[in-house]
């Protein structure tokens, strides 16, 4: 019985603090960061000020929580994607190919406002969007693997070591996305962005390596 109530606990508890997440980041695309407060967080979930503070300790801790989950999310689908791609796909192709992946998800599935209010909080509040802003996430940790798959099988020259190459991709990847904030919605995202890696890849291929 002390088990059950306890799991049931927990599943209220995860259940709120998703219900946190939703509606902070839905506020904050509304009215931008700054603009919003506990209180105004606490109202749209419907739940007193001392529930949200069992669950975050500050706004900013908010923030950084709702930035490594959607990470952590997104990452996931990445590696899933992976894992749908033939074996013997060469190291570039699996890249370029999750390029295009990641493309989709930033256009489709997180959408312009929000990555608009990611960069906001990444600008503004740099503690607690640490752990987003890192290079340590899973999915540059995918780009190094595959990396590093395509310099040990003699598909790419080791320029640089794995580590630097793949936060070269990363960079890339980060002002691709920008530059998409900047122009939206008169750049092709995923066209531009397929086009530059190519580009970069073509860079540190292997001679004879088509």
């Amino acid at each position: 019985m002390k088990k059950e109530k306890s799991t049931r606990r927990k599943e209220q508890g995860e259940a709120t603090k998703k219900k946190i997440y939703d509606n902070a980041l839905r506020l904050f695309v509304e009215h931008g960061v700054d603009n919003v407060t506990i209180d105004d967080i606490v109202t749209a979930v419907g739940i007193a000020r001392g529930t949200f503070y069992v669950h975050f300790e500050s706004k900013d801790a908010l923030i950084s929580a709702l930035l490594s989950s959607r990470a952590v999310i997104v990452d996931a689908d990445y590696e899933a994607f992976l894992k749908t791609l033939p074996e013997d796909m060469s190291s570039c192709d699996v890249l370029v190919a999750l390029v295009g992946k990641i493309c989709d998800v930033i256009k489709d599935d997180i959408g312009y406002e929000t990555i608009k209010t990611i960069y906001k909080v990444q600008l503004t509040s740099a503690p607690a969007a640490q752990d987003a802003s890192g290079y340590d996430r899973a999915v540059y940790r995918l780009l190094a693997d595959v990396l590093e798959k395509g310099v040990a099988q003699g598909e790419f020259r080791a320029l640089l070591p794995v580590e630097e190459l793949s936060n070269h991709l990363v960079l890339a990847l980060r002002g691709l996305t920008y530059e998409w904030c900047m122009r939206y919605p008169n750049f092709n995202f995923e066209e531009q962005a397929l086009e530059h890696f190519k580009l970069l890849l073509d860079g540190i291929k292997a001679k004879g390596k088509d």
